[in-house]
């Protein structure tokens, strides 16, 4: 594609995009537009080009209108979601009728094979649209299906029933096909007999563009919510008819209309076919299944505008060209151009603020028998180029605005080199702030803007500010950057699974989901998830246990966690699930809580049973007995390691060697009176202690003392003033939870207890190192 297409695009697609935000879609409001009193019709060749074959005024078309083959109007009837029914009568043509009319008119070789039928298809635009094809209508979804009109659709006292929609005031609009109706609603329908009787009053009637129509709903006289006028009085001087009320009122003649009358299955499903009646047409684009053999002699140039800014600064006079010889330029200040360009223009700027409120121009430059670039816009002052679009970004990282594809090296350069300044607005300051030049550098293609700019989280605005350029705004939201999320590697099938990150607030306003094997998201329900400790959410065995749970076997599973308070808002981890655990020992159960960590923990030699058979996971663990696993956690050789000096150690027990190494190594030390107390339950805050000095020891990082962890615990000032950094970097780390909002830090803890402990901390080594 040609450098000044892509850049013909760009500006479109821009344009389009502006719309949207400032206004509504597409299409989607037409009770402002504007006349359209030119009607270009396009088809497509086999080369894909969109040949202009005729610019048709609309005077030239009412040529071809008519009203039924009895004479009369046509008569329309849609139901919309006032709730009314809305009645229209026009008159005008078939579309393959004004296909012969455009075939007859045309000179563009080739034109003779054009045909409207079956699955070709017709795109119209309307003079509110911008350049944009906003319905698209095949042959057979036009003409292939009879069509009627149903006067009985209208009841005096209860105007349209909503009770008919059978998809409910939400979904009625999408509609369903006749069969669907028939095999799923019609016999529990309570108002089939209904139906029946306005469609056997029903008219057969036919789609047409109408030139002449005028359109009402069956309300009052007087519509706050739309243009069209109330049909009250017109149906009580009809007889109390609908049919010929509006018959000497066809005074409606803006441009074109696509009066769609109503299928079988719009009455029986009462599909909501107001917004289907497309109104303001003034562009059509034939896209025949086999494409014609028209070839287009050449690409008209882009029109090219000139303003010229009078002396007092009132007037701004405008001049268009275009390079290709013969070509006809259309103008237009609010849209669609349709004002034959035929010398300069003026057009009134005083008191205008032309930095904040630019003037635009839209064009058009067109050529029987060739293609062309359709609708581009300019504006006075000049416009910016386009950014790629940047919806949010991370707190304290710099911020990138990216060019559009399509923007020239040279209009990015103009731009910039013309840029005065820039402000913003934080979420810090009511108002803007001039951005000082230090903070921000124009790249060849981009604007880098300082992370010192985003300290904070929340919305930021952006205006660029340029000689010759109207004020250029973009906003984003800077959000805090989504934390790692650390498993546990495996999980036994059908047992809770618990995830775990280091900031406390990525819990609140999270959502979880599981992708099953065709990608699918599935969503897991608050009520399957435990929140209630900080820095982690556990998916609970009970959920797993449901039939709707995708996870029934063991393999590997993808769960998307989602939290639109960070970035990037949406993040995915892996987890294994294995059969159920067989942890050995009769009283651990394979779907305990602590299974996984028994197993691990035996697994890893940390552990040994009670007694065959059994782990004791409620008896306590005693002083001694958490740093011999402690010092089997780090491959201690037991046999080279001198008894500690403890009265109360002896020589030959199991545990003298670990608590020598504790001791050695400063992780643990004994009383003042000379003892090491090895049979003493060890409390949660010694335990957290003991990690504590130990992660020094082995030279990983213990700076991670995150209070928002720790002060989620109601009992937070119980810990020891010695065990009080230990503790803080212990629950931030994930290594020491709590329960029931509570840390217990004098209370005992049992040995599954510890071996959770033990794999919360493998697991916080391995995401530490990942």
């Amino acid at each position: 594609m040609k450098a000044s297409l892509k850049k013909r695009a760009a500006r479109v697609l821009f344009l389009a995009l502006a719309v949207c935000l400032l206004s509504v879609p597409a299409g989607a409001k037409t009770i402002s537009s504007e006349r359209g009193n030119n009607i270009f019709f396009y088809a497509t060749n086999a080369s894909g080009k969109s040949v202009l074959l005729k610019v048709l005024p609309l005077s030239d078309l009412k040529v071809l209108t008519h009203g039924t083959e009895e004479g009369t109007n046509y008569y329309i009837s849609s139901t919309d979601n006032y709730p009314t029914t809305q009645y229209c009568e026009a008159r005008g043509f078939t579309i393959p009728e004004l296909v012969d009319c455009v075939k007859e008119k045309t000179g563009v070789s080739g034109a003779a094979e054009l045909s409207f039928s079956g699955t070709d298809k017709i795109q119209l635009m309307a003079t509110d649209s911008y350049g944009t094809y906003s319905r698209v209508w095949t042959y057979d979804q036009l003409y292939g299906v009879k069509r009627y009109y149903f006067e009985g659709l209208y009841d005096r006292e209860q105007g349209w029933n909503t009770g008919w929609e059978v998809g409910g005031e939400d979904n009625s609009k999408f509609g369903i096909d006749l069969p669907t109706y028939q095999k799923d609603y019609q016999s529990k329908d309570p108002y089939y007999a209904d139906k029946r009787a306005a469609f056997d009053t029903g008219r057969e009637t036919t789609v047409i563009l109408a030139t002449e129509s005028l359109s009402g709903r069956t309300t009052t006289d007087t519509l706050n919510a739309s243009t069209e006028l109330g049909l009250g009085s017109y149906i009580e001087s009809n007889k109390g008819s609908v049919t010929g009320c509006l018959a000497k009122n066809l005074t409606d003649d803006t441009a074109l209309r696509l009066s769609l009358p109503m299928t079988e299955a719009d009455l029986m499903a009462a599909h909501r076919t107001a917004y289907d009646n497309f109104k303001w047409i003034y562009n059509l684009r034939l896209d025949m299944t086999k494409a014609p053999a028209l070839r287009s002699a050449g690409t008209v140039a882009d029109p090219v505008a000139r303003f010229t800014k009078s002396a007092d600064g009132k007037t701004l006079t405008i001049a268009l060209t275009c390079a290709t010889t013969g070509a006809t330029i259309y103008y237009s200040y609010d849209g669609a151009p349709q004002i034959p360009y035929t010398g300069p223009v003026t057009y009134d700027i005083s008191g205008r603020d032309l930095s904040a409120s630019p003037v635009t121009m839209y064009a058009t430059a067109v050529k029987e028998g060739w293609d062309d670039g359709g609708v581009i816009f300019m504006k006075y002052p000049g416009l910016a180029p386009a950014f790629q679009a940047l919806y949010s970004s991370m707190a304290n990282e710099n911020v990138v605005f990216q060019a559009a594809a399509g923007v020239s090296s040279a209009e990015w350069t103009a731009w910039t080199g013309a840029m005065n300044f820039i402000t913003v607005k934080t979420p810090e300051v009511n108002g803007y702030i001039t951005v000082s030049p230090s903070e921000y550098k124009a790249g060849a293609a981009s604007f880098t803007f300082d992370k010192s700019l985003f300290g904070k989280t929340g919305a930021y605005s952006f205006i660029f500010h340029a000689t010759k350029y109207a004020d250029k705004q973009v906003s984003l939201t800077i959000k805090k950057a989504a934390p790692t999320v650390k498993t546990q590697g495996s999980y036994g099938l059908g047992s809770a699974m618990t995830l775990r990150f280091d900031d406390a607030e990525y819990q609140s306003g999270l959502s979880v989901y599981i992708l099953d094997s065709n990608g699918t998201r599935i969503l897991i329900p608050s009520s399957g998830l435990d929140r209630s400790v900080v820095g982690q959410v556990t998916v609970k065995a009970e959920y797993f246990a449901l039939a709707s749970c995708p996870i029934q076997a063991a393999g590997t599973y993808t769960l998307e966690l989602d939290n639109s308070l960070y970035a990037p808002g949406s993040q995915t981890v892996n987890v294994a699930v294995a059969k159920l655990m067989e942890t050995g020992f009769s009283d651990v159960a394979g779907d305990a809580w602590c299974a996984n960590a028994v197993v691990y923990a035996v697994q890893n030699g940390l552990f040994n049973g009670t007694a065959p058979g059994l782990f004791s996971p409620n008896s306590s663990m005693t002083r001694g007995m958490f740093v011999t696993v402690l010092g089997r956690l780090d491959g201690v050789a037991a046999d080279t390691i001198s008894a500690p000096a403890y009265s109360d150690v002896a020589q030959d027990s199991v545990y003298a060697p670990y608590i020598a190494w504790a001791a050695e190594n400063g992780l643990a030390a004994g009383y003042r009176d000379g003892t090491f107390r090895p049979n003493v339950s060890v409390t949660r805050e010694q335990i957290a202690a003991i990690f504590y000095r130990y992660a020094q020891f082995k030279g990983e990082k213990t700076n991670n003392t995150d209070s928002a962890a720790f002060n989620a615990f109601s009992d937070g000032a119980d810990v020891g003033a010695y065990a009080l950094d230990a503790m803080r970097w212990a629950t931030a780390a994930g290594v020491v939870n709590g329960g029931g909002g509570r840390l217990n830090p004098k209370g005992t803890a049992s040995r599954a207890h510890v071996a959770q402990m033990m794999l919360n901390y493998h697991t916080y080594r391995e995401g530490e190192h990942t």
